[in-house]
């Protein structure tokens, strides 16, 4: 299984830096108005959003080779929590695009979110 890719210092990702856990919750509503509301899945799965800046040509170009490597959302990869540092197996890129910018010559940005899959 692939591994997403650090910077040059090691890191995964920069500060200040995202996290938060989703669930899956199911909601039935009935005719009187009320509802009832459940989880479909045990497990509260987690995302991060990585704001990646100054980045050198060098690293921006392995995160977008390992973006098309994953094909874009498709693939699942391993993640290292950069807040508790354990791997975390079978992770997706969240959105289907990889945003990036060349701010100045060997210089660019980048911004994605990582979750945790079920599947």
């Amino acid at each position: 299984m692939a591994t997403f890719p650090v910077l040059s210092t090691g890191a995964v990702g920069q500060y200040p830096m995202a996290r938060g856990v989703s669930y899956n919750v199911e909601v039935i509503r009935f005719m009187d108005g009320s509802d009832q509301r459940y989880l479909t899945r045990g497990k509260p799965l987690r995302r991060w959003l990585i704001k990646l800046d100054q980045l050198t040509e060098a690293e921006l170009g392995r995160l977008e080779q390992f973006f098309d490597s994953a094909q874009g959302n498709f693939e699942s990869f391993d993640f290292l929590d950069p807040f508790s540092g354990m791997p975390i197996p079978n992770c997706r890129i969240a959105n289907p695009y990889l945003l990036t910018e060349y701010v100045a010559a060997g210089s660019g940005s980048a911004a994605l979110m990582v979750e945790e899959s079920s599947v």
